[in-house]
């Protein structure tokens, strides 16, 4: 009776053991040439240990592996030690002493070579990824993924922030932000949805590496930054107890780093410990009580001077960094960091601020929805562009050493860019939407006239590597032994956009000129008259630089100029900025085309030459019109009148005053911001003006028209009534 009593409670035992399953997982990460670690969840609690081998029949078992219980959430990470360099390893997990055999369980990886070796490899990387759960239509969620797996020459994934946006799960009523890492379910369960098999990334799991480090959306919420950690940091437990990554150097954060060949690479944690994105905005207070818009043309204008405490990183996490880097005795050097690194993408940023108040621009419509100019170059301040003084130590403390071969890998921006260092200082190669749809900044920066990307880019505007291709999309790289570096962009189709390759030997730019809009349209522009505009001379390196001469290609048929006033060289100190005034001055009616070639000590970025820099001029030619009529009298303020009669069938008046000669713009609005016609872009003497507008086949209804003379703004309705 005894025995049959024992034989039965084996048995129940023994069922209810093989009832305890793997979840989610397994995952592989922190890997060397000897060891790697794999992460797993189980449906309830055990021990739980891993069997690896050469063979996927495991006849015979390698390496070291511990057994152990897993936590209170079912998670358990393993190391496995005593592995062989590069070699291909097939690995099951063992639940309560058994082995799961089904196929499903087995999954393979690759160590890493030795430190000595310069056999070729390569790595996926990427970043911004929904989760299983994403709501139908928002992504095509997952097709990247297989493709990734089914590539044989990838060793390993850099995953590189936002994997999941779990911080948009946990939206409250009444709370405008919600951070999800202020409850540990839900960073747990961000994870599990990370895990989920159905989910097409666990492909990659299934046979490589992936080492990943957070964005915002996994630490906290969008562009979050150090206050937002949360009391109890319960983005770091999660990211400690539920991935296999290599050794932290701080508990405050994930900064980590590891040797792969002749490659090492740094993986910051750019979210820890960065100061507030506004804290780059001296006056964001005043802005936000009070901001300026076309509706309200006396509020506060928003402006970007951060002081040298602004950072991204900590000074401690930058320390490491920098001797990291001085130390490697790797020939190439990966700074992986999830946000754009590119200093030149300031130049976005205060072409935005520029842009405050300006009716028919401000707001402008992105892909995201409708934002104010400002609130676009806080959006861009997020990036390494906001905080120059991380940059300033960076780039000084690598060019001070004469570190070569260091490249920066970057995600966050739902798009591809690359560069070869010429405005990115170092070289940058960034892939940013692994399943979540294309932002396009980058496109619409470009319509601006805005060139930060000299090698490779998703936008319409042709030229530099241009790739007019939004699709989600990763980046492969493929270290070429000591040689060379290629970077590849493959999109959610297996289509390849774009290659750039980057010979060894780079150092570390010290200098970068970004102008600002790299041209300018004048629209429509009385023949024989003079029209101003302004463009930004930006200063994103660590050095001075000059621009030394700005010449026209047309000779004496100039139409664009620099005004005599001005005096070279123009020295522009590091961050500093200048707004150099640019005359255009129609010789016949149509389109008239000019450039400006900036002749600087900033290395060569396009091709031209060493420090040669085209801008491109244009304006429309019109004949010229009896419509303006001027008044002698000398006014003492600036004033916009309303137009007369009003309302008006089909002409009207607009009458405007200024004090001091100023470049003179008058436009037509109509209900929804659109430009319906320019009357007057033209600079224009001191007096009293009379604008006579006639409304032709336009449609009745309520229109704007706004008067912008140097830094006045001013706009007025009137109403049209056929």
């Amino acid at each position: 009776m005894k025995k049959a009593t024992l034989l039965l409670l084996l048995v129940v035992t023994a069922a209810a053991q093989g009832q305890v399953t793997v979840t989610h997982g397994p995952i592989v990460g922190a890997v060397t040439p000897t060891s790697a670690r794999i992460t797993a969840r189980t449906s309830a609690a055990a021990t739980l240990s891993f069997q690896v081998s050469t063979s996927t029949t495991f006849a015979t078992l390698v390496g070291v592996v511990e057994s152990a219980p897993v936590d209170s959430n079912f998670f358990g990470t393993r190391e496995v030690l005593r592995l062989s360099a590069n070699t291909e390893y097939f690995y099951r997990p063992v639940i309560n002493g058994v082995a799961i055999t089904t196929p499903s369980e087995v999954r393979r990886f690759r160590t890493a070579p030795d430190n000595s070796s310069t056999v070729p490899f390569a790595f996926a990387f990427g970043s911004c990824q929904q989760d299983g759960n994403a709501p139908a239509g928002t992504s095509n969620v997952g097709n990247v993924f297989p493709r990734i797996a089914a590539d044989n020459t990838i060793r390993f994934m850099l995953q590189m922030g936002d994997w999941g946006y779990p911080d948009t799960t946990d939206d409250q009523p009444g709370r405008s932000t919600n951070y999800f890492n202020l409850n540990f379910t839900n960073v747990r369960n961000a994870f599990l949805g990370r895990y989920n098999r159905a989910y097409r990334m666990d492909s990659v799991f299934r046979v490589m590496p992936v080492a990943y480090t957070w964005s915002d959306h996994d630490h906290a919420n969008n562009n979050t930054d150090s206050t937002f950690n949360g009391p109890n940091r319960f983005s770091q437990l999660g990211y400690r107890g539920m991935f296999p990554h290599y050794p932290l150097v701080d508990q405050r954060g994930i900064w980590q780093s590891f040797r792969y060949g002749n490659a090492e690479f740094f993986l910051l944690d750019t979210r820890s410990t960065r100061d507030p994105n506004l804290n780059g905005f001296p006056n964001a207070a005043q802005w936000i009580a009070n901001p300026l818009s076309v509706t309200n043309p006396t509020g506060t204008r928003l402006q970007f001077n951060p002081p040298t405490s602004h950072k991204i990183i900590s000074d401690d996490q930058m320390t490491w960094l920098i001797n990291g880097l001085r130390n490697s005795t790797a020939t190439w050097k990966f700074i992986v960091s999830a946000e754009a690194f590119n200093p030149a993408q300031r130049a976005s940023m205060e072409v935005a601020l520029s842009l405050q108040g300006v009716r028919g621009v401000d707001p402008l419509t992105v892909v995201e929805g409708v934002f104010t100019a400002a609130q676009i170059a806080v959006d861009i301040s997020d990036g390494w562009c906001g905080f120059y003084e991380s940059v300033r130590q960076l780039v000084s403390a690598v060019s001070q050493a004469n570190i070569a071969n260091v490249i920066v890998l970057s995600a966050d921006s739902h798009n591809i860019g690359t560069d070869n260092g010429a405005n990115s200082l170092f070289p940058e190669f960034m892939a940013g939407g692994l399943d979540q749809n294309n932002s396009r900044n980058v496109n619409a920066f470009e319509t601006f006239g805005i060139f930060v990307w000299n090698r490779a880019r998703q936008s319409a505007i042709p030229g530099f590597g241009a790739v007019n291709n939004f699709n989600s999309h990763y980046g492969r790289v493929t270290v070429f032994g000591n040689d060379s570096v290629r970077v590849d962009y493959f999109d959610d189709r297996g289509t390849l956009l774009a290659s750039y390759t980057q010979p060894a030997g780079h150092r570390v730019a010290t200098r970068n000129l970004t102008i600002a809009p790299q041209g300018f349209d004048y629209g429509n522009v009385t023949v024989g008259r003079d029209s101003l505009a302004g463009v930004l001379l930006i200063n994103n390196g660590i050095d001075t630089v000059a621009v030394n001469a700005v010449t026209n290609t047309r000779g004496p048929a100039a139409r664009a100029i620099v005004p005599p006033i001005i005096q070279f060289p123009i020295r522009i100190p590091p961050r500093g900025l200048v707004q150099l005034p640019v005359v255009f001055r129609p010789s016949a009616t149509g389109v008239n085309v000019d450039t400006l070639i900036f002749a600087t000590n900033d290395p060569d970025n396009i091709g031209l030459g060493a420090g040669v820099f085209p801008a491109l001029f244009r304006a429309n030619g019109q004949a010229p019109s009896s419509v303006i009529e001027r008044e002698s009298t000398q006014p003492k303020d600036f004033k916009l009148e309303q137009n007369y009669p009003n309302p008006f069938n089909p002409t009207t008046t607009i009458r405007y005053s200024i004090p001091t000669p100023q470049q003179v713009t008058l436009r037509i609005y109509d209900a929804l911001g659109r430009v319906v016609v320019t009357l007057v872009n033209e600079r224009q003497g001191a007096g009293t003006y009379n604008v006579r507008f006639t409304a032709g086949d336009l449609a009745s209804g309520a229109y704007f028209y706004q008067l912008q003379a140097g830094t006045f703004l001013e706009a007025k309705k009137m109403l049209l009534v056929k």
